[in-house]
């Protein structure tokens, strides 16, 4: 049996230990090569001609060396395409990641990074890339290079609402997801011209990118459509973090090639608390009806609903204001999922507090469910 050969993957980093740590993830899926800095990285890229992604230290891609600007402006049009994962560490400035992006990056892995996360983006893009390569010299250079490449991951998106869902269901918290469309694509497309379209979309994908918290999850679909997760929180926080999306996007106006190109979106959001069965294509077909209301409504505007699971929750935030205000009775039926709620709390409390409650904590959690 022939085994099939692996990818290569070229590693940039500045320290022995992250070169030997991310190394070690990635070995099992492809050939790992490595340098310690930009021209070494570049000789090794020119010398090979068979990677099939780049992972670099942030500031390693962006210095004097321009490695990035380097491997966009190739003329071989297979290593322009080649993409280009970052390592981002909580010490690399928001403006030097927007330059990166600007210059071409692909997508980007925060430090300290989830060995998983950093796998599946790793094949994902790698895989794309050597698919790219066979149908046609045009579309390699289009699509590996677009910055929505970063967001192409439909797969691991499902994963990540998986994961959620199943969270949720064990500790009856709520999830929400949200789907957004730029409202006038086809508009851009007539007025202007593709290239113009897809200069809108990026703009807006990075706008919402700066948006999210670090545990939330962003998807494109294509077609200016983007799916949103947003880990553990209900239908009001993630409405209201979706409106805070639209008061940034609202009114802005990209200016291309001198002319103004207005940018409007659409979204709906759904929120619920998972129960066993939870089908994630019943709430993809939940937010594709909501957009069309959004979009039926004239756009520029958010659509939310909740499952009735949801609807039902108290918070603990209202619960106390109920006892505080003497209304108690509101809760009797509410008691068992509030209590839950809480459970977390109480085992993090223990942790650090040493109260010696994990058999009381425990106990708790089987008899409320």
């Amino acid at each position: 049996m022939i085994q099939q050969q692996k990818p290569a993957v070229l590693l940039v980093a500045r320290s022995s230990n992250s070169l030997r740590l991310v190394g070690k993830h990635l070995q099992p899926y492809f050939e790992v090569l490595t340098a310690d800095d930009a021209e070494s990285a570049w000789d090794s890229l020119l010398e090979s001609r068979s990677v099939a992604l780049l992972i670099s230290e942030l500031e390693l891609v962006i210095d004097k060396f321009g490695l990035l600007e380097r491997l966009r402006s190739a003329g071989d049009s297979g290593l322009a395409a080649t993409p280009l994962l970052l390592l981002v560490g909580e010490n690399d400035a928001d403006a030097e990641r927007e330059l990166a992006f600007q210059a071409g990056a692909t997508d980007f892995i925060n430090l300290p990074f989830v060995s998983t996360e950093l796998t599946a983006r790793a094949r994902l893009h790698a895989n794309l890339y050597v698919q790219q390569l066979e149908p046609s010299p045009e579309m390699q250079s289009v699509s590996a290079v677009n910055l929505l490449q970063q967001l192409s991951q439909q797969n691991f998106f499902k994963s990540r609402v998986q994961q959620e869902l199943s969270f949720s269901q064990r500790h009856r918290n709520s999830v929400s997801l949200c789907k957004l469309k730029l409202d006038n694509l086809k508009a851009i497309i007539s007025g202007f011209d593709r290239a113009t379209a897809v200069t809108a979309v990026r703009a807006v994908a990075q706008m919402v990118q700066r948006t999210l918290r670090r545990e939330d999850t962003l998807c494109y679909l294509g077609n200016a459509e983007f799916y949103l997760l947003y880990s553990a929180t209900n239908g009001i926080g993630a409405t209201t973090a979706v409106n805070r999306l639209f008061r940034n996007v609202s009114g802005r106006k990209l200016t291309i090639a001198g002319k103004k190109v207005p940018l409007t979106l659409s979204a709906a959001v759904y929120s619920c608390i998972a129960n066993e069965g939870f089908d994630i294509e019943n709430i993809y077909a939940r937010l594709d009806k909501g957009l069309v209301q959004a979009q039926a409504n004239g756009g520029n505007q958010v659509v939310s609903s909740s499952s009735a699971v949801e609807q039902r929750v108290f918070s603990v935030d209202r619960a106390l204001k109920l006892i505080e205000s003497g209304q108690a009775e509101e809760l009797s039926e509410h008691a068992a999922p509030l209590l839950l709620s809480v459970l977390p709390l109480l085992e993090f409390a223990d942790g650090i507090l040493q109260l010696d409650l994990e058999t009381v904590n425990q106990n708790l959690r089987e008899r409320l469910k």
